[in-house]
């Protein structure tokens, strides 16, 4: 449970507590996209309205990583699940009411695109990703139903550290599947993520084989932060290219120096997005991919065997 000096601080960041485990925050490109500053890299990517978009988590102090890149409080990782279990549908009507809630003050803006802030009321996406590890929360594929029930998509983030929730979501999946590939290969993985998960390399592997039973759009993400885990492309081409059938889109990413991560790494830690781009066409040569599409802003990088037209969504 929450002590009343650590729910003050998170909600000082910015967090808004939701029950007992869930939380959301509003991502800055959701106030950007409101104003008319631009949109996230999965606007330009996949097509959704960033505007419509409620960032949350329904495991706020729950993980088993202890990844180095991370902007979130790492000092609360648990290797299991402890506390009460909220029902799916009070956590989607309280993550809807505080995330509104925030944004209502937009209303007052001058800057602000009065369609979308009608729009914003009434929101279209739920990104399980904010902090935590979502696959530890028991009723997450009761959450993932609950969302798409509201006509509403899922977008699920994991570690894959466990394989035993991603056996339950298969029939309920989400309307698309993250797993953040933080290594490819078990030495570089363990010293990135830092896991209190016993064997958390061999049910990271397991899940990547899993992968091919999802009915859903599937997407490897590498975070990448210089000094640790962005070395060695080949071997990361190498994985992706064995794993053909399991996924869909390759993302590269840059570490972020945010958050709690500062306490942690340094600005040198952070690739410039032309050294993200460089490393994406050389984990791509060896995967047998090909650069689809960037986002310089968020230093990131869209690979795929063949682009597809289905790829940007249309929620018009």
């Amino acid at each position: 449970m929450l002590t009343e000096k650590k729910r003050l601080e998170l909600e000082k960041q910015g967090y808004r507590i939701v029950g007992n485990h869930s939380a959301i925050k509003v991502c800055g490109w959701t106030k950007n996209s409101l104003r008319n500053r631009g949109v996230c890299y999965k606007n330009t990517f996949y097509g959704i309205q960033t505007w419509r978009c409620v960032q949350m988590t329904p495991s706020l102090q729950h993980c088993n990583f202890r990844c180095w890149h991370c902007w979130r409080d790492i000092s609360t990782a648990s290797r299991e699940w402890s506390g009460p279990v909220d029902d799916p549908k009070d956590i989607v009507d309280g993550c809807i009411k505080e995330h509104v809630k925030i944004l209502m003050g937009f209303k007052g803006n001058k800057e602000a695109n009065k369609k979308r802030i009608e729009e914003m009321q009434k929101p279209l996406h739920f990104a399980i990703s904010l902090t935590g590890e979502p696959t530890m929360y028991p009723k997450l594929p009761e959450l993932i139903d609950e969302i798409k029930s509201r006509g509403m998509t899922a977008y699920l983030v994991t570690n894959g550290s466990y394989p035993e929730m991603i056996k339950k979501i298969i029939g309920h999946e989400p309307t698309q599947f993250y797993i953040t590939m933080a290594a490819p290969y078990k030495e570089l993985f363990n010293k990135t993520t830092n896991p209190l998960t016993e064997n958390a390399w061999e049910k990271f592997y397991e899940t990547l084989q899993l992968m091919k039973d999802l009915k859903t759009r599937r997407v490897l993400r590498l975070t990448l932060t210089k000094g640790y885990n962005m070395v060695e492309p080949e071997k990361y081409g190498q994985l992706i290219r064995q794993l053909d059938g399991h996924y869909d889109y390759v993302e590269c990413k840059g570490y972020m120096h945010v958050g709690y991560s500062m306490q942690r790494l340094s600005e040198d830690n952070m690739p410039t997005h032309d050294e993200i781009k460089d490393f994406a066409e050389k984990v791509a040569k060896a995967a047998g991919l090909k650069y689809i599409d960037e986002k310089p802003e968020s230093s990131v990088v869209l690979l795929m065997k063949e682009d597809k037209k289905d790829r940007v969504m249309n929620f018009c």
